[in-house]
Formats: C-alpha cells, sequence, structure tokens
C-alpha cells in the first residue's frame, strides 16, 4: 500500500496529537495526585492536633509518622517533577520546535519563509516531523515514568498510614 503526502502528514500531525494527549494525561494526574496529598494531609494533620497529648512520646508512632511523611514527601517530588519542563536542546534546529521558532530563525518573515521551505520539499517535512515525534515521545515518556514513581510512592504510603491509624485505635484509643 503507497501512502500518499497528505496521509503521511496527517499520520505525523495525528501522532503528535496523540503525543500531546499523553503529555496531559500525565500532567493531570500528577495534578490529582497533589491534590489528594492536601486533601489527605489537611485531615491526618486536624486529626493529629486533637490527639497528640494523648501519644506522649510513643516511639514507634512517631517512627511510621516519620516514614509516612517521607514517603509522601518522595512521591510529591515525582508529582511535581512531572510538571518540570524536560526540553531536548541538543538536536538540530526544527521549524516545528517553539523555542528553535524563536530563538534561531531571526525574524518573523524568516521563520515564515524557513517554514515554507521546508513545508515545500516533503523529505525535509517528514525528516523534521520525525524528529519532532521522537523527542515529544521522550518527554512524555519521561512524565509517564514520573507520575508511575508518585503513584508508586503514594500506594506505599498507605502502608505507614494505616499502621498509624490501627496503632492510633488500639493503642492511644483517642477520645472523640
Amino acid at each position: 500500500m503507497v501512502v500518499g503526502n497528505e496521509e503521511k502528514v496527517y499520520l505525523y500531525i495525528e501522532t503528535l496529537k496523540h503525543l500531546t494527549n499523553l503529555n496531559r494525561a500525565s500532567e493531570i494526574k500528577a495534578g490529582l495526585i497533589l491534590s489528594f496529598y492536601g486533601l489527605l494531609l489537611g485531615v491526618v494533620f486536624q486529626y493529629l492536633s486533637q490527639i497528640v497529648s494523648q501519644i506522649e512520646a510513643k516511639h514507634i508512632f512517631i517512627g511510621f509518622l516519620v516514614a509516612w511523611l517521607l514517603l509522601i514527601a518522595v512521591s510529591i517530588y515525582w508529582s511535581f517533577r512531572c510538571f518540570m519542563p524536560h526540553i531536548e536542546g541538543k538536536y538540530k534546529k526544527n521549524v516545528f520546535f517553539f523555542n528553535d521558532a524563536i530563538m534561531h530563525y531571526g525574524s518573523i518573515e524568516d521563520y515564515a519563509s524557513e517554514f515554507n521551505a521546508v513545508a515545500s520539499d516533503p523529505e525535509n517535512l517528514y525528516d523534521q516531523l520525525g524528529q519532532q515525534i521522537y523527542i515529544h515521545s521522550k518527554i512524555v515518556a519521561q512524565k509517564i515514568r514520573d507520575v508511575n514513581k508518585s503513584v508508586k510512592y503514594l500506594a506505599l504510603s498507605f502502608v505507614p498510614l494505616l499502621v498509624l491509624l490501627l496503632f492510633t485505635l488500639l493503642v492511644v484509643k483517642p477520645e472523640l
């Protein structure tokens, strides 16, 4: 099956759209994780403020609390990392890369002329679109790894939280 030029460009553009959607999805997941932590920390610290006088200096409680907070901190770090730009700058200039568009082509007229030249040469067009797909894929893959690590530490943080809850209910026996 022979694919025409219009179909090839459509395929490249749709691939870039798909990668953009994956990028957005990873950032939405990271944002939801951060929002969840905001709610969870608010509830837990409000609860702790009510029972702090009953805990006294129980070292096991403090140990699990510190472990829980460390796991949360690591998870939050990976969520924030998802929002940090992962711009790859060690490739040749590309008319489709936003930073190159403003930094490497001079005036707007020069950029428009170069863009037209690239768009008029199918081999160069496919080369530059392919480069963008590759770079976007690397960026999206890193963001997805970051979100997955955040989710992993989110799940792990429930272990000490559950121990803290059981310890509080069985040993401290708060009067709520």
